[in-house]
């Protein structure tokens, strides 16, 4: 029935705060700006499109709360970008990646909106 995921669509308050994060801080690019309100990214290597829109009312989530949400695979080892992250002073629900095979640890961090995004990479 399906063949894949088109694109991620995350839903902010402010497009241009959200567009922003998504860009300088994790890396996306912008791929079509399309007014006030939408606007779609890229990641550098091409596999993740993300459908942003913006004028949204914020929704209180945490780590148990019932949602979709969308790993992110870390270019560098889980702890790494966790670092970079923290350094950037992103949001983070964890102290530490937590290590969830041999070779993978993953964590969680926030956007501008409080949506959860979950990462993984390597240990």
């Amino acid at each position: 029935m399906f063949q894949g995921i088109g694109a991620l669509a995350v839903y902010v308050t402010d497009k241009e705060r959200a567009k922003e994060f998504y860009t300088s801080v994790l890396g996306f690019e912008v791929v079509a700006d399309l007014g006030p309100n939408l606007c779609f990214l890229k990641s550098n290597n091409g596999e993740i499109d993300i459908y942003l829109e913006g004028g949204m009312k914020p929704v209180t989530a945490d780590s148990q709360t019932s949602r979709v949400g969308f790993f992110l695979r870390a270019e560098e080892s889980a702890a790494a970008t966790f670092a970079a992250l923290r350094k950037a002073g992103v949001r983070l629900l964890q102290e530490e990646p937590k290590v969830v095979d041999d070779n993978t640890a993953c964590f969680q961090l926030l956007d501008p909106d409080g949506n959860i995004v979950d990462v993984c990479g390597p240990r």
